[in-house]
């Protein structure tokens, strides 16, 4: 079998190669025989695990929230909301808009424009997920947690209707304005 050139000179700077890294361990070799010389020092002991103290689950009796009411207490709650002013209720079937995502704290009014007799404001997200972007609003539309509808928008400031729970199975309007911070 005959070897062409090439391959022996592959093979020659091969062979090149492992005896060049054969002869360059000595120093290696002796400073691992130093620290392997070298005592061995005191194992740390294993930390102490401290027991945390247990916890029992009270909440087990109550309803879970994501089972369907008792047609009883469902009921109960309809006496509850025939009471309530039918005017101040948030409508269930509307659809959300963006903005209702984020509460009216995260958001500040940075300026306002006016074209073809229609009020925009514009706010900015102070904080969260979408902090420090710019969103145009106009009156009727949507913002905050709490059905916050604009009712109003000047030069100055922008007026949010909200509706919160009373606690007593009704809501209650509150306006929130967001005045211009310059």
């Amino acid at each position: 079998m005959s070897l062409s050139k090439p391959k022996i000179l592959a093979l020659s700077v091969f062979s090149f190669i492992l005896v060049g890294c054969e002869s360059n361990t000595e120093d290696l070799r002796d400073w691992v025989k130093q620290v392997k010389a070298k005592p061995a020092g005191p194992i740390e002991p294993m930390p102490e695990v401290k027991q945390t103290p247990s916890f029992e689950y009270s909440a087990s009796d109550y309803r879970s929230p994501f089972a369907e009411l008792e047609p009883e207490v469902e009921s109960e709650l309809q006496v509850i909301a025939e009471g309530c002013d039918a005017a101040v209720q948030p409508d269930p079937n509307r659809r959300r808009e963006d903005l209702e995502r984020y509460s009216v704290d995260s958001m500040e009014m940075v300026g306002a424009m006016s074209k073809d007799n229609i009020n925009w404001g514009l706010l900015k997200m102070t904080s969260g997920p979408s902090s420090g972007k710019v969103f145009k609003v106009s009156s009727g539309n949507y913002i905050g947690v709490n059905h916050g509808k604009i009712v109003d928008i000047n030069a100055f400031r922008i007026v949010v209707e909200t509706l919160v729970p009373d606690g007593q199975g009704c809501w209650e309007k509150r306006v929130v304005n967001l005045a211009l911070n310059e």
